[in-house]
């Protein structure tokens, strides 16, 4: 016994003035609003062909199906191929925000490494400046001394 609702019923439904009992799968009030469906489109075609042959109604109504069905098929496809164009554009996003997101690390890098070097460089300065300043304190130191003495 199936529990996922594919269990087969019968429905009895009308189309054309022809009963019919339909062994069908799922939700009858799905297939009885098929049917409804197929009742009402074959009516608008006998009434609009003055025909109540019941043969050549449903081959009309088979045909007009049989384009609606080509219709939703065509869409689909143009669908799909819109979406496998989506697919690719967002798969080339991902592979440039990729790309960015490695230049930015990049960047951040090398900034930071020119920043080193500019403290480095700017340390390296002070220093040099420090140590000339030791130098002439240390020459005015003597030449006070000597012209004290």
């Amino acid at each position: 016994m199936d529990t996922q609702g594919t269990e087969k019923r019968v429905v009895r439904v009308t189309i054309f003035q022809q009963p019919y009992s339909l062994r069908a799968s799922g939700d009858p009030a799905e297939t009885e609003a098929i049917a409804r469906g197929v009742d009402d489109l074959m009516n608008q075609i006998a009434d609009r062909s003055s025909s109540n042959d019941p043969a050549r109604v449903a081959v009309l109504a088979a045909l007009h199906l049989a384009d609606k069905v080509r219709a939703l098929e065509t869409r689909a496809d143009a669908m799909e191929e819109r979406l496998s164009d989506f697919r690719q554009r967002l798969q080339d996003a991902g592979k440039r925000s990729e790309t960015a997101e490695k230049a930015l690390e990049e960047l951040e890098r090398v900034t930071h490494e020119d920043q080193s070097k500019q403290e480095g460089a700017a340390g390296q300065r002070a220093a040099d400046l420090y140590d000339r300043l030791i130098t002439l304190d240390e020459r005015l130191a003597a030449l006070l001394e000597n012209r004290a003495s």
